[in-house]
């Protein structure tokens, strides 16, 4: 069987292009004693992965030059010599831009045993009951804290964990606005999703439009875009607003100089809260968050937008979608049929 591998060939200077990678083809490696091959099917392409090719994020260890991209994907077991994943197994985890991986379920290329939901796409494993569904869950229900009425502003709305969250929130009984980077977005987020308004950033004076769709303030404020959309959003919070900090969608191309919010002060003002969120420090309860949500995914209860590249050699231009907004829906990437099998 032959490999492809999409590796890291330098390192970008402000938005990424498709120069800062290359494509090798080669042999698929081989598993050793108690390891199995993965053909991966799909990848979810986020804008956070931008931190490791400069950064490298929380861990601070960027991808090494000459190594394939690191990302989240889906794949199936199609060799084995590990008693543990058989030939046929479904697994999510660090698969990396390529097509085959060698893992061993933990140390190396770790990933987790998953089954498909009945009726549902296998893909959904990778969004919507997945990393991005587990995050609006837990970021509503640990740090939201929602109360009937309650106005909630989202932004990066029409993204993978706003668009869930959006869903979720309405049927807690908020009043929900939408922050997004496009009129089709902000339509889809009012005429499909169920917002009461929707803010094009690009488009609109932000903070004025958040003034008048928003004139009691914003009660809980969950942020995927950091930079002036949080400022914008703490300038106007209410008393005892709580803000989530998710995301920085904005920030990640400059991961080294972050954007300082000018309106922090507003949450003494207001004797507000704010909380940094990061969805690993719950991995113990990931079941419970897909066991919630598989059932209102569905029955059509929550609604999700998918924007699938074909081919892995479309991992970098799906990227740089991610971070220019380009993109509709999650981004996926289908590097092969062995999910659909």
């Amino acid at each position: 069987m032959k490999n492809t591998r999409v590796l890291v060939a330098s390192r970008p200077e402000g938005m990424v292009t498709g120069q800062n990678f290359r494509v090798e083809h080669s042999e698929a490696p081989v598993p050793a004693d108690r390891e199995f091959l993965i053909e991966v099917a799909y990848l979810i392409v986020t804008p956070p992965l931008r931190m490791w090719l400069t950064s490298g994020g929380l861990s601070g260890k960027p991808v090494p030059l000459g190594a394939p991209m690191r990302c989240a994907g889906l794949g199936r077991v199609v060799e084995s010599r590990h008693p543990d994943f058989p030939v046929g197994q479904l697994v999510t985890g660090d698969m990396g831009w390529q097509r085959y991986v060698v893992s061993d379920g933990a140390a190396k290329a770790p990933v987790a045993k998953v089954t498909a939901r009945e009726g549902l796409p296998a893909r959904t494993l990778l969004h919507v009951l997945g990393s991005g569904g587990r995050t609006a869950y837990f970021g509503l229900t640990e740090y939201c804290k929602p109360r009937l009425g309650d106005t909630m502003v989202i932004s990066g709305a029409a993204g993978n964990v706003g668009s869930i969250l959006v869903q979720l929130a309405r049927m807690q009984g908020c009043r929900v606005i939408g922050i997004a980077g496009s009129d089709r977005k902000c339509n889809w987020l009012t005429k499909e999703l169920g917002c009461a308004g929707a803010v094009n950033y690009r488009n609109d004076d932000l903070p004025m439009r958040l003034r008048q769709l928003c004139p009691d303030g914003i009660d809980i404020f969950f942020d995927n875009v950091g930079g002036e959309t949080l400022d914008a959003a703490l300038g106007l919070i209410a008393p005892r607003a709580r803000v989530v900090l998710c995301g920085a969608t904005s920030q990640y191309n400059n991961d080294a100089e972050w954007y300082g919010p000018h309106n922090y002060f507003n949450l003494v003002y207001k004797q507000a809260e704010m909380h940094g969120f990061y969805i690993a420090n719950f991995a113990a309860r990931f079941d419970e968050a897909v066991n919630r949500l598989a059932p209102l995914v569905a029955d059509g209860r929550i609604k999700y937008a998918e924007d699938v590249l074909d081919g892995l050699e479309q991992a970098p231009q799906a990227l740089i979608r991610t971070l220019t907004g380009e993109n509709f829906g999650v981004q996926l990437v289908k590097v092969s049929d062995a999910a659909d099998k």
